[in-house]
């Protein structure tokens, strides 16, 4: 199985916006502190399919030009 820790896997939406597993209100409270939005998601088997949202969407296919987001 994952490690206890494999909820800070989150996503990042965009500069501001992050999915968080729901369960988490801890690290929920402490992001938002930090000034981003968090968007709770319900994530039951993340243990059982060994990962978290991140790695959910690595085959994600997407329509469209490859963006840069860090410049």
């Amino acid at each position: 199985m994952n490690s206890l820790y494999i909820d800070l896997n989150v996503l990042s939406v965009d500069t501001e916006q992050v999915l968080v597993n729901e369960q988490r209100t801890g690290l929920r409270r402490l992001l938002d502190a930090e000034g981003f939005t968090t968007i709770p998601v319900r994530h039951r088997h993340r243990r059982l399919f060994g990962g978290g949202f991140h790695c959910f969407i690595l085959d994600t296919h997407r329509d469209g030009a490859c963006d840069d987001y860090l410049s």
